[in-house]
């Protein structure tokens, strides 16, 4: 009898790239990339951004997750949508796809999440461009480095206000 094929997960599992191309007035355009994946990912918000990424995590129940997670819906979330779209078995081969304008990139950010307790993400992100590494405790710590890195410390003034 054949034992069971298990896949392996690494550490380059929760390990995702985040070139942002677009940020300003609150607004996002980017790429995700993750090994996982068979294409990069292109969002239009730092929401989208993050839910592709926990679909990643769900489909690959790594890292695991300590609380079931709450919604409006009375439908269950469907954690096995991810491995329909896109994700890849480790080892498998693996063609970047090119992008029409890199060149507008503001930012890359490498993202790595070590644990998800409490409702949120804890990890590491790493500015590329400035090469500067911080840890964050939440989700919300790690949006504020982003938003922080994007802006300079400068705090824009929407002109509607």
């Amino acid at each position: 009898m054949e034992p069971a094929k298990r896949e392996i997960v690494t550490s380059m599992s929760v390990k995702m790239k985040a070139e942002i191309m677009y940020y300003g007035r609150g607004l996002l355009r980017g790429v995700l990339h993750s090994i996982y994946m068979e294409a990069p990912y292109e969002f239009n918000s730092l929401v989208r951004m993050i839910d592709k990424m926990e679909e990643i995590f769900d489909a690959k129940k790594f890292p695991s997750t300590f609380l079931k997670p709450r919604t409006f819906s009375s439908a269950k979330r469907v954690a096995k949508k991810g491995e329909a779209e896109g994700h890849r078995a480790p080892g498998e081969a693996f063609a970047p796809i090119p992008f029409e304008d890199m060149s507008g990139t503001k930012s890359t950010f490498e993202i790595i999440v070590r644990f998800r307790q409490n409702a949120t993400w804890q990890g590491q992100i790493l500015w590329v461009e400035e090469n500067l590494r911080q840890d964050f405790k939440c989700v919300l710590e790690m949006l504020k480095l982003i938003d922080e890195a994007l802006t300079d410390g400068e705090v824009a003034e929407d002109p509607a206000w």
